[in-house]
């Protein structure tokens, strides 16, 4: 029977200019998880008048060596406004 994990974690700016800029990325890490096991991560801005915002994973990587394995991934404001927060949702099912 499979098994399914999941959490969220979220990234907050100090606020102005530190808000994540059109065009800018973070990158992340996450671990927890072995070999064979499927993967997901997504990304979810948060919402306030008046704008729309909009964020994309990109140069999702598989990295392993003796200590375990660990996705990296880049969150990048694909919108046209600044996003003072977003939210990251992980899951992944094993057997």
């Amino acid at each position: 029977m499979a098994n399914v994990s999941y959490f969220f974690a979220s990234w907050t700016s100090a606020g102005g200019a530190a808000d994540l800029a059109p065009g800018a990325a973070h990158g992340w890490v996450m671990w927890g998880f072995n070999y064979g096991h499927m993967i997901n991560v997504s990304a979810h801005p948060v919402v306030g008048p008046p704008e729309e915002r909009k964020l994309a994973i990109e140069n999702v990587q598989i990295q392993g060596d003796p200590t375990g394995r660990r996705l990296l991934f880049t969150v990048r404001n694909v919108g046209s406004t600044f996003i003072p927060g977003y939210g990251m949702g992980f899951g992944w099912i094993s057997s």
